[in-house]
């Protein structure tokens, strides 16, 4: 729970608030973006656990359960927040059918979340196929990281976002 809370509360601070921070606000903001500069760190050490699906599939492991219940916490408790999914893939299989898989990745995400009370216009979803990869390889490693799903969250209004 600390990661999401930290993270969007993190991103809440820098992500548009209108109106001016008092000072404890503003050491609050400073204090957690130490945080999420932490967070990012375990992120990038893969230290916080993946959104994992089934071999070739779009159906959730129990694995990912407990990272997706902590989102949808977060969304719930914060109505103004907006999610936006991306599905990623690695380059084995075609284009095409790693196009569609990141789509129905991102799209089992968002109804997982759905499922937990998430309003699902708070929820965008972009699948990126193989187009994006993180890292370039043809070892089993390199492709492990290739396949992903990135959140990022806004408090923007959908027309403003993209």
């Amino acid at each position: 729970m600390r990661f999401c809370v930290l993270f969007c509360a993190s991103l809440l601070l820098f992500a548009g608030c209108s109106r001016r921070l008092n000072p404890a606000e503003k050491e609050e903001a400073r204090r957690a973006g130490l945080e999420l500069q932490s967070v990012l760190d375990m992120v990038s050490s893969r230290s916080i656990p993946p959104v994992d699906f089934e071999l070739g599939s779009a159906q959730l492991k129990r694995s990912s359960y407990q990272l997706l219940d902590k989102v949808a916490q977060v969304l719930l408790g914060h109505n103004k927040l907006k999610l936006i999914v991306s599905g990623h893939t690695d380059d084995t299989g075609s284009a095409e059918f790693n196009q569609e898989m990141s789509v129905r990745r991102a799209g089992a995400v968002k109804q997982y979340l759905a499922e937990k009370g998430v309003h699902p216009d708070s929820v965008r979803v972009y699948g990126f196929g193989e187009t994006q990869p993180l890292v370039k390889g043809n070892l089993e490693a390199d492709r492990a990281l290739n396949r992903r799903v990135e959140f990022r969250i806004t408090t923007r209004d959908w027309g403003s976002v993209f």
